[in-house]
């Protein structure tokens, strides 16, 4: 069984699969279950997806970017307004890079593809659980960094401690890590990250992970290694 920490029971994880190809679905279930022991219901539309993240306590959501009807994004907007800090998890065969940025600016906890092996698997569920910045598969976030440095890197004016810890956070780590790999204390890590907040008017892990990689502000370093 492959390890995620969260800090919690796994099996009171609550878990929302939303996928139209009912054999993906459920292979994708069954090794959820079986492999991080998480508690799966499935559903095969955005509008079951909404009821269900809107009536249950459910704790993290795979969502497929491709559905019948309304589409995957669509359901994340939705899903943003009823339940705005659930974890979500986007699923695609394809990384196409405008519906990877769509999904990043509409509050993706991270982008899968569906090639992705347990230990990515893994690093994915850990990084939206734990808010730990956004996750995006190794391909994805290579092409999006390529993207980026096309573009130049963004204005925003940040010291360099500022953009190591605002690195580590697109990377997934958390206060206690960040603050062990530059020896610095946690309410110095928090310190630096509100002034990151501020400056790139959002507030908090996530949204500023994905300001990062949008206006490629930081080097995508770990997770291209990943």
């Amino acid at each position: 069984m492959t390890h995620v920490n969260d800090g919690k029971d796994r099996g009171s994880l609550r878990t929302l699969l939303v996928d139209d190809h009912e054999v993906v679905r459920k292979g994708i279930a069954m090794l959820l279950e079986t492999e991080f022991s998480l508690d799966v219901t499935e559903v095969a539309t955005a509008e079951d997806a909404i009821r269900w993240v809107r009536d249950e306590a459910i704790g993290l959501v795979f969502l497929d970017v491709r559905l019948r009807g309304h589409d995957g994004l669509w359901a994340l907007e939705q899903i943003r307004k009823v339940r705005p800090n659930v974890p979500i998890l986007m699923m695609s065969t394809f990384d196409d890079q405008d519906v990877v940025q769509k999904a990043i600016e509409l509050g993706a906890n991270g982008y899968l593809l569906k090639e992705a092996n347990l230990s990515q698997l893994a690093d994915a569920i850990n990084t939206a659980v734990n808010g730990g910045g956004l996750y995006l598969h190794p391909s994805v976030a290579q092409k999006v960094f390529a993207l980026r440095q096309a573009g130049g890197p963004g204005g925003v004016d940040l010291s360099d401690r500022e953009r190591a810890v605002l690195t580590r956070v697109v990377d997934g780590a958390t206060n206690e890590h960040i603050a062990s790999e530059l020896y610095v204390s946690e309410k110095t890590v928090k310190s630096h990250l509100s002034s990151v907040f501020r400056k790139l008017g959002v507030s908090n892990r996530t949204q500023a992970a994905a300001t990062a990689i949008r206006d490629g502000i930081v080097k995508l370093e770990t997770s291209l290694a990943s």
